[in-house]
């Protein structure tokens, strides 16, 4: 009689448990759902303004500083509702805002369509004393995910059926792809390149200048300092040594640079503030794990964007505007406001 009633009570059990499971998996899908909307959808149009101070000892300083826009990584496309909320945003953020600087650390556009929108925003920006940029790899080259096969493989045309060797080929480049992922390590996944030459001359037409491998000195009544530029660490060709070449020893210097990367180099102590981007501060931060990915540098997934120091060089890497994927989850758009001071200034002030 024991064994008659057991069999009942092991399948009412087996239904619980199966019936739990499928809640389990419906929930979860659920909310996958309504994260991956949040994140392709909501969190990209929620543009942030950050406002830091940085003191530095150095002279060539007025009274009250000197303040800088830092903008990086648009990756703007030809249009979309989200790229326009996200701009309308940004808009609404500065307006009214008084800045001396405006810089701009690279991956303006994600595709050429994309440059006039990059040019109608600059041009509503009215630095007070003027507005610089240096490139970066996005400015170079528009990316693809068929860039994994290799630049050529989908501008081949060749009308024929692929054979096994193309297969086992493609497939090995694509655990190549994921194995790069997986070890936060650089991707190229370049399909076309840009006319580099051509956006610069459209930038100083709108009163940017770009500084690929050199520096230029600003000077006013009470200021004098020196702000350089390196070319792209992936797609250029970065010349530390010679962007430097002009500034004197001393001098109160910001250095600009796509990729951090550029902090492995000794001669950044040269900079008091080096500005760069290109991490998009990883785009999805997951619990536990960190970020899902730094564009191959030398950050790591905890700590993918923010500020670093090294002895009296401070470096800002900005989390971006744009995206190289459409998702951002956890790490929303910035824009940054950053007011240089005298560390004598300052002292005085909280004294």
């Amino acid at each position: 009689m024991g064994r008659m009633e057991t069999a009942p009570a092991l399948e009412e059990l087996s239904y619980t448990m199966r019936r739990w499971i499928r809640e389990v998996v419906v929930a979860a899908l659920g909310a996958g759902a309504l994260a991956g909307g949040y994140a392709a959808l909501i969190e990209r149009t929620r543009a942030r303004l950050d406002r830091f101070t940085v003191t530095v000892d150095r002279p060539g300083l007025p009274p009250e500083g000197v303040t800088i826009l830092h903008l990086s990584d648009f990756h703007f496309r030809s249009g979309g509702r989200v790229q326009a909320r996200k701009i309308a945003r940004l808009r609404r953020l500065l307006a009214g805002e008084r800045f001396d600087l405006l810089v701009l650390t690279g991956d303006l556009i994600h595709d050429m369509a994309g440059f006039p929108v990059a040019l109608s925003l600059i041009e509503r920006l009215q630095p007070r004393l003027g507005g610089f940029s240096c490139p970066g790899n996005h400015d170079y080259s528009e990316y693809s995910v068929w860039g994994v096969f290799g630049h050529t493989w989908r501008e081949s045309g060749e009308a024929r059926r692929p054979e096994l060797a193309d297969l086992v080929g493609a497939a090995r480049k694509l655990w190549d792809f994921g194995r790069k992922v997986l070890r936060n390590e650089l991707v190229r996944l370049p399909v076309t390149f840009n006319d580099v030459p051509a956006m610069h001359r459209e930038l100083v037409q709108r009163g940017i200048q770009p500084l690929v491998n050199q520096a230029t000195r600003v000077q006013e009544p009470g200021l004098d300092l020196w702000v350089a530029g390196v070319d792209d660490l992936t797609e250029g060709q970065p010349d530390l040594e010679i962007a430097l070449a002009a500034v004197p020893t001393g001098a109160l210097l910001v250095l600009l640079a796509h990729n951090p990367d550029i902090w492995l180099d000794p001669r950044v102590e040269r900079a008091d503030l080096v500005l760069s981007g290109h991490t998009h501060g990883g785009q999805v931060k997951l619990p536990f794990v960190g970020v899902a990915h730094t564009q191959g540098t030398h950050l790591t997934r905890q700590r993918p964007a923010g500020w670093f120091q090294r002895g009296t060089t401070r470096m800002f890497v900005s989390r971006g505007l744009g995206e190289s994927i459409p998702l951002r989850f956890g790490v929303p758009p910035q824009a940054a406001l950053i007011r240089v001071i005298s560390r004598e200034r300052a002292t005085d002030a909280s004294g």
